[in-house]
């Protein structure tokens, strides 16, 4: 039974609320992924994916179990998303993935059906739903939003398709079958648009297939309408990538890039392509039925542009990491740390001492903004954020110095910078912990006069600033730890007055009690980083700051 036309109304209603469903879905599973995986499905990931070998056969075998080159790479961008896959281990996921989906070509050929993922959304949804409520655990809970999300994605994958539906049965092929290189170039751009429209290549493969079969397009014709449908899976990739980490971003465009070199390289090889596929089948004496020719061609032209990929893979990777950089990537590389210079330690420890300086600097910022009144959340998670990226490379940094012999007082050098490192992820930790805390009410002059000598420590703790002096550091730890006393006694005596809720001054006694701390580390910090620059000087011991109280 033929579709019936859909009214604009129709049209735009159906669109827009299944991009919405999708964009939705696409946030619950990422979401949930982050919470509900853990160390374990990073490591089943890291595994299977290792090599480009494993991503692309775990990418073909993904998609052929599930019929669905977009469950593949949505997932995968997820994983990128949520940090549980690497740039370069997606690549091939993603490759493996249109591999992959070219058996629904075949089954479509061979046996005049293809399986749907869709059917299989509402019982994720059922599933994630009563988890979501009624588990106990927060990770079964993330798992539940996670398994809900994936089921809501493809409900919105559903909703597209099933508003253009009609678009694919009514639109004539034959005016547009004309030979020659413009003609073909026309049907790929009818393939990527009725995919983009309907959102499943499979449908749209099936209705080239149907009509290659029925003698409505030449296989030619039809080969170039499914070059079409590969390009228009890239919707998909740009659609799950809005909004998303800049990996995430840069596997959506290796996506686009991947399909669309391939697309263009089979373009230009159709007709030999075509002829050779004919030849093969004559060698193995079989008819050459056209639903076969194009299952073939499709598997073929998405196994060249794998076999393209392998030695444009490095370009790739450093095209890619060169685009989408956020100033949170900015940030956390590191300005000094040069390999080149590991095989002279002297020289990788200066290194190293200039960016622990450096660090130093985002985690008296990071404190700054925390004792502020009104802090910045969001500046402060990038700010940690940061300093932790650019913890592992220090700590990656010290590692290849260490794996050379080295003389006591370079092991002991760079023991310290360990400590140093530790310390100044310490304060961030202890600030964002403290920042999110509320605050006001009672005791607000005597808590501003802490604050303030807080931010004057960080400002003395910054040992990038001009004028930067450890004696000007000792005494803002004085006036610190005198500015800290007296807040916490007016919060107790308020508390106990009754002039203050009692939650209300735990908080606020616990925020002080982050931000003292915080200091402590910031301020070790920085009494490490001197004894690094000076070697014959000492540290003050770790428990120098004692005095600040509890």
């Amino acid at each position: 039974m033929a579709a019936e036309p859909l009214s604009a109304t129709a049209l735009i209603g159906g669109f827009i609320g299944g991009v919405g469903l999708f964009l939705l879905g696409m946030h619950m599973l990422t979401e949930g992924l982050k919470l509900a995986a853990g160390r374990a499905l990073e490591d089943i990931l890291g595994e299977w994916t290792s090599t480009r070998s494993r991503g692309l056969l775990t990418g073909i075998m993904i998609t052929a179990l599930v019929q669905s080159s977009t469950a593949v790479t949505v997932a995968t961008i997820g994983f990128v998303n949520s940090g549980l896959l690497s740039l370069r281990n997606a690549l091939w996921v993603i490759f493996g993935s249109n591999v992959g989906t070219t058996l629904n070509a075949w089954l479509v050929a061979a046996l005049g059906f293809s399986f749907k993922i869709d059917s299989f959304a509402l019982p994720f949804v059922g599933v994630g739903a009563v988890l979501m409520l009624a588990a106990r655990g927060a990770r079964s809970r993330a798992l539940g939003q996670a398994l809900a999300g994936f089921g809501i994605l493809f409900l919105g994958i559903d909703v597209l398709k099933d508003s253009f539906s009609g678009l694919g049965t009514q639109t004539s092929l034959e005016d547009f079958a004309h030979p020659g290189f413009m003609g073909y170039l026309l049907l790929v751009g009818i393939g990527t648009l009725l995919t983009v429209l309907m959102q499943a290549s499979g449908a749209v493969i099936a209705i080239v297939i149907t009509a290659a079969q029925g003698g409505l397009l030449s296989i030619e014709a039809a080969c170039a309408m499914v070059i079409g449908t590969n390009i228009g899976t890239t919707s998909t990739a740009i659609l799950s990538a809005l909004g998303a980490t800049a990996n995430a971003r840069r596997v959506a465009a290796a996506h686009v890039v991947f399909n669309i070199i391939t697309g263009l390289v089979a373009l230009i090889l159709l007709p030999f392509l075509v002829n050779f596929l004919e030849e093969i089948q004559e060698f193995l004496a079989q008819p050459a039925s056209p639903a076969v020719m194009v299952a073939m061609f499709h598997t073929v032209f998405n196994l060249l542009g794998v076999a393209l990929m392998v030695p444009l893979d490095p370009w790739l990777i450093r095209g890619l990491a060169a685009r989408f950089r956020t100033h949170h990537e900015e940030a956390s590389k590191p300005r000094y740390l040069d390999r080149n210079i590991l095989s002279i330690p002297d020289l990788a420890l200066r290194a190293l001492r200039l960016e622990l300086a450096h660090s130093q600097t985002l985690a008296a910022e990071c404190l700054h903004q925390a004792a502020t009144p009104a802090p910045n959340m969001a500046h402060i998670a990038r700010q940690r954020d940061t300093l932790n990226d650019l913890g592992k490379a220090i700590n990656d940094y010290i590692r290849h110095i260490s794996a050379a012999p080295l003389p006591a007082t370079l092991v002991e050098a760079l023991a310290r910078s360990l400590r140093v490192l530790r310390y100044q992820q310490a304060t961030c930790d202890l600030a964002q912990h403290g920042a999110a805390l509320a605050t006001g009410g009672a005791c607000e002059r005597e808590c501003r006069h802490f604050q303030e000598a807080l931010q004057a420590l960080c400002l003395a703790s910054d040992g990038s600033r001009s004028d930067f002096s450890p004696t000007a550091l000792e005494m803002a730890l004085e006036s610190t730890e005198r500015s800290y006393a007296a807040p916490k006694e007016s919060l107790l005596v308020a508390g106990a007055a009754g002039q203050m809720d009692i939650r209300e001054m735990e908080n606020r006694l616990q925020q002080g009690s982050l931000f003292r701390r915080a200091a402590e580390q910031l301020v070790k910090a920085q009494r490490h980083l001197l004894s690094l620059e000076v070697p014959d000087h000492r540290a003050l011991d770790e428990d120098g700051l004692d005095t600040l109280g509890n």
